[in-house]
């Protein structure tokens, strides 16, 4: 079945292991959000409209492109699976998991409706650094108990076949390593960028290390991987923050997480480029988040904790300007500088990101602590700005 507002009202009164509503309930539902890849409804009581849930729902197709281009709905079955785990290990940092439908791919969970993007908070120049601490922790706390070094070997074994997300994981490989940078009718990028696109695809350092980057993403199996740790997939309220979206999840490479996450506060640093404090800002969220990620990662093991946070920090730089390159040349962009209605200003903003992000993909193995990569974001970050 594919659900819609008129017939949730009678979905929800048959699924009474949702166990939300009274069976007399007047229920009403309204889209929400605007993802691409699957429909999101909060659901209420008419009469009450403060006892609510949402309900996401997969279709057996990308939501935003139609039935003709088909996408298997399990992702919403792993997404189910990373919400069990989430909410057993983080439950301050995800929304509660209600009730899953495996048959018809549909998770009903906590309804965040006091909550907004973070995204939209750091277009605004609202930087809050508890949100950065936050988020830190539930990588921390995730990334580390599901880590095969902490971990038996049939342990880490069952969550990386739980978890073999290989259908979504495999678009993330082609949207962010390959087709950005290949001639791919998905790609879009300004006017006026086409001398550094050429330079970039012509650059085999950088293609190199692209390449050792994607095989890293593809075979490592290090811990639990949101797989699309961006601002737009963070909610908050306050000081309070609940990560969403985890239909990307795998077992993977950790540092793709935290690579995510750092790109798209540079990406909102780039932008502002007329605002020093808001920048200074947000460098010290980049730097608040590695703190407490690198303070709460537990391993019993100090020196192994250490080997392995030095692999994390490597591979997150160069993740980082990945995301940085493709969210600019590649087929998803970001509204912190598709927003700019400058076009100059919005063209020099961009080059001085893919040169930035292309450094940091050429020299990621170079960069090994936060004070380094600061150091390197202020001697490498002011471009033609």
């Amino acid at each position: 079945m594919e659900l819609n507002p008129k017939n949730i009202p009678d979905y929800i009164h048959e699924q009474l292991e949702i166990g939300v509503f009274s069976a007399d309930a007047e229920i009403a539902a309204e889209e929400i959000g605007d993802g691409n890849l699957n429909f999101v409804f909060r659901v209420y009581d008419v009469n009450e409209p403060s006892n609510s849930i949402v309900l996401k729902h997969a279709p057996p197709y990308i939501k935003i492109l139609g039935p003709s281009y088909e996408l298997t709905p399990d992702r919403l079955t792993y997404e189910s699976r990373a919400l069990e785990v989430y909410n057993r290990l983080v439950p301050e940092y995800s929304p509660n998991q209600i009730y899953f439908h495996p048959q018809n791919y549909v998770i009903a969970m906590e309804d965040l409706k006091d909550y907004h993007i973070l995204r939209f908070d750091l277009i605004e120049g609202m930087v809050n650094p508890r949100i950065s601490e936050h988020i830190a922790r539930f990588m921390a706390i995730t990334h580390s108990r599901t880590h095969a070094h902490n971990l038996r070997s049939d342990e880490a074994e069952s969550y990386a076949s739980r978890f073999d997300n290989h259908v979504m994981q495999g678009i993330t490989a082609d949207y962010v390593f390959t087709k950005p940078f290949i001639n791919d009718p998905t790609n879009f990028y300004t006017e006026g960028l086409e001398s550094q696109v050429g330079t970039l695809k012509g650059d085999q350092q950088l293609l190199s290390q692209i390449d050792h980057l994607k095989k890293i993403f593809l075979t490592s199996k290090q811990g639990l991987t949101h797989g699309d740790l961006h601002t737009g997939s963070v909610m908050v309220r306050g000081d309070s923050a609940k990560v969403i979206d985890s239909e990307f999840v795998f077992y993977g490479p950790v540092g793709f997480d935290m690579g995510l996450y750092w790109a798209n506060y540079l990406l909102s640093y780039f932008s502002h480029v007329e605002s020093t404090p808001v920048r200074t800002k947000l460098k010290t969220a980049i730097q608040r988040a590695w703190e407490i990620y690198e303070a709460e990662f537990e391993m019993d093991d100090g020196d192994r904790k250490a080997e392995v946070l030095k692999r994390i920090f490597h591979e997150s730089v160069g993740f980082t300007g990945m995301e940085m390159m493709r969210r600019l040349i590649g087929a998803a962009h970001v509204r912190d500088i598709e927003g700019i209605k400058d076009i100059a200003k919005k063209l020099a903003v961009e080059i001085a990101t893919l040169e930035f992000g292309s450094k940091l993909v050429k020299n990621h193995h170079e960069i090994g602590t936060m004070p380094e990569f600061m150091t390197y974001l202020e001697s490498n970050s002011s471009g033609g700005l």
